[in-house]
């Protein structure tokens, strides 16, 4: 079969799982098109790699969830995915490790909880949603120096609930 042959009758398969993988991350129908067509011309440059066929529909789906987080995080909007399905690195990983991964996640959710509001807020605001300490002093009426104390004490409280939580 032809090589055009061959992505014409993938897209035809694809596109809707594709569509609708971007469309779960973006939570927009534009981008989400946007996001399935740079899926594809991604595939279609990248087509010879494929060495089960099986698994292209897995492959072509890991693209489009990456692309449009990549997009999000470009344009600084939240990225919203349920645990079990966060793209990981290595397709190839064991179970072992991908639950590892997992509890691990969990666990940094826990501790961030446990921090007081002051220093959760603006952990949250600077490593999760990527502000600068300007940015979250202007969201906080608070001034640059405050933020960077508080980024610093929300820090230290995570690495003293981290070691306690592992020695408990």
């Amino acid at each position: 079969m032809k090589m055009d042959s061959y992505f014409n009758t993938l897209y035809a398969r694809y596109y809707q799982r594709v569509y609708y993988a971007a469309l779960k991350v973006t939570r927009d129908s534009s981008l989400a098109e946007d996001i399935l067509q740079e899926t594809f011309m991604k595939a279609y440059d990248k087509l010879h790699e494929v060495k089960e066929e099986g698994k292209v529909g897995a492959w072509l789906s890991t693209i489009a969830t990456r692309k449009a987080i990549d997009l999000l995080r470009k344009e600084k909007r939240h990225v919203y995915l349920p645990l079990e399905e966060l793209p990981f690195s290595e397709p190839s990983s064991g179970v072992e490790e991908l639950v590892e991964l997992r509890l691990q996640t969990k666990e940094a959710i826990q501790l961030i909880a446990a921090l007081p509001p002051k220093l959760r807020v603006v952990l949250k605001l600077g490593c999760m949603e990527g502000k600068s300490e300007k940015e979250i002093a202007e969201a906080l009426d608070l001034t640059p120096a405050c933020v960077k104390s508080r980024m610093y004490r929300a820090r230290m409280a995570l690495r003293n609930l981290s070691q306690h939580s592992h020695t408990a």
